[in-house]
């Protein structure tokens, strides 16, 4: 139940919300790790600034006092707090026998008179050493400096008392980065409704492709991520493009070969029966003449299924085996397998010299269909010439004849599957398109010019890769 219920939880929240999630807690703790240091920063160097400031004032009335010589006490310290001069949050105090004495005229200023128990703090420190220190009561949180008046017997009868109020000089500081905070979390609220739509926009090629992976079926894989931008995301959708590609492409050749082996097997399985249904098991003679059709009818429909094989694997990476090959001596090769094809005047017209990289075995099966092909569409003993040729950067295989010729009409679907323009003529219209997906495995074409009346050539063109 536990896991149902993570899964679930884990579904209900998109990508986009994950993301603007993550960079509001991430800005967030920045600007809160950056905030406190800042304050903390700024509160040592308020703190300093007292310390150096009631140090360097310490250090005047220190040898004011110590100038003045016997002086009385109480005449010292009235002339000692009329040279104080303070900022309100300052405040000086003469302390004589445990008691506020003397304070300076300045109205505002730091009433430390008013803080009794400042004062009996103060006054209970036994030290003699004048240092900064630190005071907090229930009124103000104190920095202050003693300066201790000592009679002949060294017992301390008065101090003279400056004092800063650190607490109201860091709550100015606080208010300061109050404000900070305030402008940060506004920060973040326009951080969230930029990000919001910023990482909508960065994430619509993600909603594209969950739309277009919903809307693809088994019967229509038509369509397409649009792509969006020029990054990682557009890529992506190139690349699910691209694999939408290969499956429909395999789909429709699964289609195809299914389409074409229920076509063109259901005549021979159909003439095949109807003979074994007639036939008379008592009649050696018909026995015989059935045995010989079925064994003719079985041999075409092997060759059926081996072109409809290869054509059904002509897309995939393993139909060639592609290696360096010698073109002149695949030239001769060829000729010699085509001169037992037919009574026809063989000649070999060019031979490309030099190796490139093809796959031998295909390219002859290709160029023997083609020589096939001549000899089933012309006469004994007319010319039939092969050749190979470099032009370009392209590898030149042919085959020309002096046959009937192909009208212009007829050059459009010659290519397509089972079209046969000769009905009488032995096979399954399959040897063209074999041609065909060889060629395009390499790379390359089938050319077709022809003339009715005088004669065909047809011509492998693939890429010249050097061997």
């Amino acid at each position: 139940m536990t896991s149902r219920l993570t899964a679930s939880g884990a579904h209900g929240m998109s990508v986009r919300a994950r993301v603007l999630g993550y960079i509001l807690v991430l800005t967030g703790v920045a600007l809160a790790v950056a905030g406190t240091s800042a304050f903390l920063i700024e509160r040592d160097s308020v703190q300093h600034a007292i310390t150096d400031e009631l140090r360097s004032r310490t250090d005047d009335y220190l040898r004011y006092i110590t100038g003045e010589g016997s002086v009385p006490i109480d005449q010292l310290m009235r002339d000692t707090m009329g040279r104080y001069v303070g900022a309100a949050s300052e405040g000086a105090v003469a302390i004589i026998d445990g008691r506020a004495r003397y304070v300076p005229a300045t109205e505002s200023r730091l009433l430390l008179e008013d803080d009794q128990e400042f004062i009996d703090a103060v006054w209970a420190e036994t030290s003699t050493d004048i240092a900064v220190r630190r005071l907090s009561t229930s009124t103000a949180d104190y920095a202050y400096t003693a300066i201790p008046l000592l009679d002949a017997d060294d017992v301390r009868i008065a101090s003279f008392v400056l004092a800063v109020d650190e607490g109201r000089r860091i709550h100015e500081l606080r208010e300061t980065f109050a404000l900070y905070a305030l402008v940060a979390l506004l920060a973040l609220v326009a951080i969230g409704a930029f990000g919001f739509f910023t990482v909508g926009r960065l994430l619509e090629p993600i909603r594209l492709l969950d739309r277009t992976a919903r809307r693809i079926t088994d019967s229509d894989l038509t369509g397409r991520v649009p792509i969006v931008g020029d990054d990682d995301l557009a890529r992506l959708s190139q690349t699910v493009n691209a694999m939408l590609d290969r499956l429909e492409g395999a789909f429709a050749d699964e289609r195809r070969l299914l389409d074409d082996a229920s076509h063109e097997l259901r005549t021979p399985l159909t003439v095949i029966r109807t003979r074994l249904e007639l036939i008379e098991p008592r009649d050696p003679e018909q026995v015989e003449a059935t045995r010989d059709e079925l064994l003719d009818v079985s041999a075409d429909m092997s060759r059926l299924v081996e072109d409809l094989v290869t054509l059904a694997k002509a897309d995939r990476p393993e139909f060639l085996r592609l290696a360096a090959t010698d073109i002149a001596e695949l030239t001769d090769a060829a000729a010699a397998r085509m001169s037992a094809l037919g009574d026809r005047e063989w000649s070999v017209e060019a031979r490309a010299p030099g190796s490139a990289t093809v796959d031998a075995q295909r390219l002859t099966q290709a160029w023997l269909q083609l020589a096939a092909n001549a000899v089933k569409f012309s006469e004994p003993h007319t010319a039939v010439s092969i050749g190979s040729a470099r032009e370009g950067p392209d590898l030149l295989l042919w085959v020309t004849d002096e046959g009937r010729g192909i009208s212009s009409d007829d050059l459009a679907r010659i290519g397509d599957r089972f079209v046969r323009l000769d009905h009488d003529a032995e096979g399954a219209g399959l040897g063209l398109p074999i041609v065909t997906a060889i060629a395009h495995a390499h790379g390359g074409t089938l050319e077709i010019a022809s003339l009715p009346g005088h004669g065909s050539t047809f011509a492998l063109r693939v890429p010249w890769r050097e061997g």
